[in-house]
């Protein structure tokens, strides 16, 4: 029982932390691609809005994701591989909490209440991404303990 646990975190993780990862990379790489006829661009243009003025201006051109999703997929994709084998303990529900900074600023900013920085966007993505990894891998921690 305990082997066959460990085998679907570790296909769960890997079915999650790759794409994760790979939506990052695509991201950061997007510049360096060159035409946007290239496989990356359908890709990314699904998952995001893509608008120039809220991307990551990196110093070989401008990511392919906005800052908010760029850093989202890093934070999904680190926080994969730190909640597989954890060093620590952090609960279930600490998960959900750092999903509410990236709510509240999405609501404000789309409220029109105030316009959000890139760095005030990255913050709240990575929050998020780590959130997401929170629920799901200690979620599946807590059905074998549980």
């Amino acid at each position: 029982m305990k082997s066959s646990f460990r085998r679907g975190r570790l296909v769960l993780a890997i079915l999650l932390g790759v794409p994760a990862g790979l939506m990052f990379l695509f991201s950061v790489a997007r510049p360096v691609m060159g035409s946007s006829e290239n496989f990356i661009d359908p890709v990314l243009s699904a998952s995001c809005h893509r608008m120039p003025s809220r991307c990551i201006d990196l110093p070989w051109g401008i990511s392919g994701l906005c800052a908010r999703c760029t850093i989202f997929w890093l934070g999904l994709a680190t926080g994969i591989l730190i909640m597989y084998r954890p060093m620590f303990r952090i609960l279930f529900w600490v998960g959900f909490l750092l999903l509410l900074p990236l709510i509240t600023d999405g609501l404000l900013q789309y409220h029109s209440l105030y316009e959000s920085s890139n760095f005030v966007r990255s913050v709240t993505g990575l929050a998020a991404g780590f959130g997401i990894s929170v629920i799901i891998m200690g979620r599946m921690r807590d059905v074998r303990s549980g």
